[in-house]
């Protein structure tokens, strides 16, 4: 338990900006590992939310927008939040 809260300290202490990209290498082997979400999944929840390309979508935790891409050319509204990423992502 020692070592936890040494290293949360630790962490804690750090200046901002080196916070702020505390997780890139990880994100970036996340994002080159992860499979893509299958077509007839991504049809079915369009199918499910009865998305068009009138339709406005908020995705908040977007990631590497894995799914954002998948359902982009849909060509609805999208804002796309994540933690590590300063500003909204507009499509």
């Amino acid at each position: 338990m020692k070592d936890l809260r040494q290293t949360i300290i630790n962490y804690s202490s750090k200046d901002l900006e080196q916070r702020k990209h505390w997780y890139s290498p990880a994100a970036e082997a996340y994002n080159k590992a992860r499979p893509r979400y299958p077509k007839n999944l991504i049809e079915r929840v369009v199918e499910a939310a009865q998305l068009s390309c009138d339709s406005k979508i908020l995705e908040v935790g977007c990631g590497p927008a894995t799914a954002t891409v998948a359902i982009a050319p849909l060509g609805c509204s999208m804002v796309c939040l994540e933690r590590d990423t300063p500003t909204p992502l507009y499509k």
